[in-house]
């Protein structure tokens, strides 16, 4: 207990800042009043009318409104490709204050060491990170990832580290229907803690049977309706929307009076120019309120909600007692930030401190060749769609391949080393005529992705990307066009956000000239790798039929 914050709210000593003249938002009656906010030690000491001899500091907000910091109910920060230091510094400017993150991606390359650098490097960011464990490292046994968590390392972080909540999302659903032990015996060893879902299309008694195993949240909806009966099955929806994968306009429909505090807002995947431009949570409250949701709903869903549901006692709302993350703005439309206030503070930037570097690239098999198609055979087709995770399957015959000016080559290849895999894949979507694009961020295990037209565009995207030793590029006619080096396991940087958000764009432009169609296409491509979205992915193993949970031939 902080007795200075019992008499300060008393009025027996001073506040460290008075915020005067706003409008706050109240999360627990669902109106909006004018009224000062004290406080003191970073906590919240009272709301009300107060004097501004009550605080050592007073800041008359002149009729602004006061929002709880916003919480990501679910982020991926390596998705941002930017460390923790960096990418808490461009959130905390659009009003994120806390995030509860899923390392799984880091974790797939570089197992505990690469957990241990992002808790570690989390502890100096601007914001509050909390964490889940990585429930599926590797993801599937249909792919080769850099490194392996069992139950009892699980165990073991869980009991280490107090920023760790929970189990992260459990996307091995047919581990879990089968009764694989291992799936089974991490479930149990996060016993009591939150279990986070990942369960794509789930519905009807399938969705009952993952239900049942005690996962709580889910954010892998796509429509109304399955959204509508997750809800109904007693599970949190976090309505996403990322730079790739956004369901935000589909979803919000559904949010009623009734219903409004099981749902919240989730960043998912985003990238570092997304961030720049619009924000996280930020994003998603604007969409909503445009949509013609309730403002006060919006901002439960992007605050009190997401820290009920993962027990951050103390979050999320203005009220006597609550942490001070505040954010400050001018309306309840576009919700125009004039400040953000952490724990009690006006924000700032924190520097990043060294250089960090992990050695994960190693290509023991660059020899590409992508198969023949015989004259008779048929061909199957991944389909893209812009700002979808979900492919679809399309059949071609050679003939009608050949007449088709947007099919590329895709291959994913072993980077770890192990054994040297190499798949192949066709592509149809992205529109690329010319050139390649590659890339060592590919869900969930991160080998490295390229996408190219010929062969001699592969291997010439390959050779320049051991060189960066992970990163993101794009080339044609055998040369370099645009990239940018991911020296922390193949996924991120310790660059600043605007720097990367500039990086990114180049790349961008760059696969444009190309021909690329897709809003996010670094995005949208680093996702043909993850065998647990349907329809059909590739895996440095082989084509994978998501439906079938098997691999299927890329002719036939």
């Amino acid at each position: 207990m902080r007795y200075a914050v019992v008499t300060a709210a008393l009025g027996r000593e001073k506040g460290d800042l008075l915020l005067k003249n706003g409008q706050t938002v109240n999360v627990f009656t669902g109106k909006v009043a004018r009224q000062d906010v004290l406080i003191k030690d970073g906590i919240i000491a009272c709301c009300g009318q107060c004097g501004a001899e009550e605080a050592k500091e007073t800041v008359d907000l002149e009729g602004k409104f006061v929002l709880p910091g916003f919480i990501d109910a679910h982020v991926h920060i390596e998705s941002s490709h930017l460390a923790p230091i960096p990418f808490g510094n461009a959130l905390l400017t659009k009003g994120t204050t806390a995030v509860i993150a899923d390392p799984h991606e880091i974790a797939n390359a570089a197992g505990v060491e690469g957990i241990a650098f992002m808790v570690e490097n989390a502890k100096k960011a601007p914001i509050d990170i909390f964490f889940m464990v990585p429930s599926s490292v590797p993801a599937t046994a249909m792919e080769t990832a850099g490194a392996a968590i069992n139950a009892e390392t699980v165990e073991t972080l869980l009991k280490l580290y107090p920023e760790f909540l929970g189990l992260g999302e459990l996307m091995n659903v047919p581990g879990v229907f089968m009764g694989d032990p291992e799936t089974l015996a991490k479930i149990e060893a996060a016993k009591g803690h939150i279990l986070d879902g990942h369960f794509p299309m789930g519905s009807g008694r399938p969705l009952m049977a993952y239900v049942a195993t005690g996962v709580s949240s889910d954010h892998e909806s796509v429509t109304a309706e399955e959204a509508a009966e997750k809800i109904a099955a007693g599970i949190t929806v976090f309505i996403r929307e990322g730079s790739s994968a956004k369901n935000l306009d589909e979803l919000i429909t559904i949010v009623d009076d009734f219903n409004h505090s099981r749902f919240c807002f989730c960043a998912d995947d985003i990238n570092a120019g997304d961030i720049e431009a619009h924000g996280d949570i930020l994003n998603c409250v604007r969409k909503a309120v445009d949509h013609g949701l309730n403002p006060v709903y919006a901002v439960e869903m992007a605050t009190i909600n997401p820290a009920r549901h993962y027990r951050l006692d103390g979050r999320g709302a203005i009220a006597p007692g609550y942490i001070a993350d505040l954010v400050i703005v001018n309306d309840l439309k576009a919700f125009t930030i004039d400040s953000v206030y952490k724990n009690g503070k006006r924000s700032a930037a924190t520097k990043q401190q060294g250089e960090t570097r992990f050695g994960t690239f190693t290509l023991k098999n660059k020899a590409f060749s992508f198969p023949t198609m015989g004259e008779k055979q048929k061909a199957r087709v991944i389909k893209v769609f812009d700002g979808q995770l979900i492919t679809e399957e399309r059949v071609y015959t050679k003939k009608e391949l050949a007449e088709h000016d947007d099919i590329a080559l895709l291959s994913v290849v072993e980077r770890y080393g192990k054994n040297g895999n190499m798949a192949y894949a066709l592509v149809e979507g992205f529109g690329l005529r010319e050139g390649a694009l590659a890339s060592s961020v590919a869900h969930d295990s991160h080998n490295l992705l390229i996408l190219a037209k010929t062969e001699a565009d592969f291997a010439f995207a390959a050779e320049r990307m051991e060189q960066l030793g992970g990163g993101m590029i794009v080339t044609a006619k055998g040369r370099l066009l645009a990239e940018m080096a991911l020296p922390i396991a193949g996924l991120m940087t310790e660059e600043d956000a605007d720097l990367v958000a500039t990086k990114e764009q180049a790349l961008t432009k760059a696969a444009k000239e190309l021909g690329v169609v897709l809003r996010s296409p670094f995005m949208t491509l680093s996702f043909l790798a993850l065998p647990v979205i349907p329809h059909l992915k590739l895996t440095d193993k082989g084509l994978f039929d998501v439906d079938k949970f098997d691999f299927t031939p890329l002719y036939f």
